[in-house]
C-alpha cells in the first residue's frame, strides 16, 4: 500500500512541477509580445497626415481592385506611411524640445529660432511625402476610382465628426445633469457629524 501511494505522491508532485514550468513559459511568451507591442505602439503614434493616408490605403483595400492593384497599394504602407509616422514623432519631439528652451527664462533666440527651422523642414518634408504617397495611389488604382475613394473617405471623416460632435453634446448633457443639485422644498438635513 505505502509504495502504491509514494509513487502516486511523486506522479502528482510531477504533473504539478511540469505544470506549471509549462504555464510559466506560455506566460513569459505571451508577456514578451506584450511588451513589444505596446512598446512599439507608444513609439510611433500616428499624426494628421498618416492618419489621413492610412484612411486612405485602407479604403482603396476595401475597394474592388485586382491582386497587382491591391499589392501595390499595401506596398504604399511601408513606402510612404511609415516614413510619415516616424517624422511625424520626431516633429512632436522637435516642438516639445523648442517649448522646453522657451520655458527657460534665459533662452538664446537665435538657437530657438534654429529648432523652429529644424521643425519647419521636418514638415515640409512630411507634407511632401503626404503628396507623393496621395499621387503613388491615384496611380495605382487609377483616377477613376481615386475620385470614388476620395468622396468615400470624405463621407467617413464627415460621419466620424458628427458622431464625435454628437457623444459631446451628450456629454455636457449628461455633466449638467450630474453636477446640478437636486431642487426640493424639503429642508436641507442636517449631516451627523454636525452638532446644533
Amino acid at each position: 500500500m505505502k509504495p502504491a501511494l509514494l509513487t502516486l505522491v511523486i506522479a502528482l508532485l510531477t504533473a504539478s512541477v511540469s505544470y506549471s514550468a509549462d504555464k510559466q513559459d506560455y506566460l513569459q511568451q505571451f508577456k514578451s509580445k506584450k511588451q513589444n507591442y505596446s512598446l512599439k505602439s507608444r513609439s510611433y503614434k500616428m499624426g494628421m497626415y498618416s492618419r489621413m493616408l492610412n484612411d486612405m490605403i485602407s479604403g482603396a483595400l476595401r475597394m474592388d481592385l485586382t491582386e497587382e492593384q491591391k499589392t501595390g497599394v499595401s506596398k504604399l504602407r511601408d513606402d510612404f506611411l511609415y516614413p510619415i509616422t516616424k517624422d511625424e514623432n520626431t516633429l512632436k519631439t522637435a516642438n516639445m524640445k523648442i517649448l522646453k528652451m522657451l520655458e527657460n527664462p534665459a533662452f538664446d533666440p537665435v538657437k530657438v529660432k534654429e529648432e523652429i527651422g529644424k521643425s519647419n523642414e521636418i514638415d515640409k518634408k512630411l507634407s511632401d511625402t503626404y503628396v507623393d504617397g496621395l499621387a503613388s495611389l491615384r496611380e495605382t488604382i487609377g483616377t477613376e476610382k481615386y475620385e470614388e475613394l476620395t468622396k468615400s473617405v470624405n463621407r467617413y471623416r464627415d460621419n466620424l465628426v458628427q458622431m464625435r460632435k454628437k457623444k459631446q453634446i451628450h456629454q455636457q448633457i449628461d455633466g449638467v445633469k450630474k453636477s446640478e443639485p437636486v431642487k426640493t422644498s424639503a429642508p436641507a438635513v442636517p449631516s451627523p457629524d454636525s452638532k446644533n
